[in-house]
């Protein structure tokens, strides 16, 4: 009779640990866990003012410092786009700032848009626009799409999809911190 309490003891001992994760705790270990995946934004903004002008971008977004770089294009006419813009900013899910600038045909004309919330996927604000001597306040609207670009499963697979020191220093794949 003692060696079957200390036999049921033991076994009691063994899945203590297993009763405390419950059902759930292997499965979010293995897939249900967020993580930080590469992802593409499309941004349109229209500026408001003595002229409207329509603007579109693609641009990638790091998720490990929510930044994104890119490129763009104006509209100058109902059915013609140029592509010569060029975008940096700072997308956090929920706050976009951005700087946008034609390099040809009139170099130092730009405009941007600092700390607007984007609500279900638009924004509106007062942004600015430098225009060769100044900068002037720009009333600006758009929107923001998000697309996943990835689906890593894990840091891991990340890696080894693109092996080297970028890749290992990446969050991508890792569980998403905020």
């Amino acid at each position: 009779m003692k060696r079957l309490a200390t036999t049921l003891g033991a076994l009691c001992l063994a899945a203590a640990p297993l009763a405390l994760l419950g059902g759930g705790g292997a499965a979010g270990a293995a897939g249900a866990v967020s993580r930080y995946q590469v992802e593409t934004l499309t941004i349109t903004a229209t500026l408001h003012a003595y002229v409207t002008t329509n603007h579109t971008y693609t641009v990638t977004l790091n998720p490990c410092t929510d930044t994104f770089t890119g490129t763009g294009a104006v509209q100058v006419s109902p059915t013609r786009w140029l592509p010569i813009e060029t975008i940096t900013g700072t997308y956090d899910g929920s706050t976009l700032s951005f700087y946008a600038s034609y390099p040809t045909p009139a170099p130092n004309v730009a405009y941007g848009i600092n700390d607007v919330a984007v609500v279900t996927g638009a924004f509106s604000g007062t942004g600015f626009r430098d225009y060769f001597p100044g900068t002037k306040p720009w009333p600006v609207t758009g929107t923001v799409a998000v697309t996943a670009t990835t689906d890593y499963a894990n840091h891991g697979a990340f890696v080894s999809s693109d092996p080297g020191a970028d890749a290992a220093h990446s969050c991508v794949g890792m569980p998403i911190t905020h």
